[in-house]
């Protein structure tokens, strides 16, 4: 895949693609239904659809997929914040990656959140089951700093800063309460990131026909290691061929 690197203009309020506009109200629906559930109709929804480690009791498959679209029902301003931020950057990352490599982009850095997250489940400071948009967000405000470094974005909407330096900010606020500890699911937010930033900058070492032509490669060198080449021929073989 081969990404333009292209200057846009980037103007709040310039709408979000058809694609964007779907995540974006199936985001929404979700929550709702999740607020009605959580708090009205005491259904524990959230506990199901978000992840839990393989090896949980509550795991479930279906928690890998589900659980970037869960958010926490006592949290609705962040909620909101979440829709605000996705809203400005997911259209131009889109217009840069294309619908599908936005997916995959959207998914890998949901899924890089995970790993990452999972990896540092069981040190004292981050939290787990996991759950939430916030990984794959803050790839596309990383990612849009690097297609449109030198577009001025107004930082709460007064102070005007180059998209780069959003992009900088983000991964070092996010790596440095990830060292502090200082965020409980700071590991879960660095994988996003991480994920992300790797498949927009190298797409092709997640193209899964490379992956398996890797393994392929692997699996033969494996099998070739296992005999032993030998040439006939002996140093001190000094018999002479006989005729019969």
């Amino acid at each position: 895949m081969r990404y333009q690197q292209q200057r846009m203009t980037f103007q709040f309020g310039s709408g979000l693609t058809r694609l964007g506009k779907k995540l974006l109200i199936i985001y929404a629906a979700i929550y709702v239904i999740e607020l009605i559930c959580e708090h009205w109709l005491h259904i524990p929804m959230v506990s199901n659809l978000k992840v839990y480690p393989v090896s949980h009791p509550y795991f479930r498959t279906w928690q890998v997929f589900t659980h970037p679209f869960i958010h926490d029902p006592a949290n609705p301003i962040g909620f909101l914040i979440n829709c605000l931020v996705f809203y400005f950057f997911s259209a131009p990352v889109e217009r840069v990656c294309g619908t599908i490599g936005y997916l995959k982009l959207f998914y890998l850095s949901a899924l890089g959140g995970l790993v990452l997250g999972l990896l540092f489940a069981n040190i004292a400071g981050f939290n787990i089951p996991f759950l939430g948009m916030m990984p794959s967000i803050l790839a596309l405000v990383v990612i849009f700093g690097l297609v449109n470094p030198e577009s001025t974005i107004l930082l709460m909407f007064i102070l005007p800063v180059k998209a780069k330096y959003i992009s900088y900010g983000t991964i070092l606020i996010t790596g440095l309460t990830f060292l502090a500890k200082a965020n409980p699911y700071g590991a879960y937010h660095l994988g996003g990131i991480l994920f992300g930033y790797l498949y927009f900058k190298f797409p092709h070492v997640f193209n899964p026909n490379i992956l398996y032509l890797f393994y392929l490669q692997w699996k033969l060198k494996r099998a070739k290691s296992k005999f032993k080449v030998i040439d006939g021929k002996s140093k001190n073989d000094e018999d002479k061929p006989t005729l019969h």
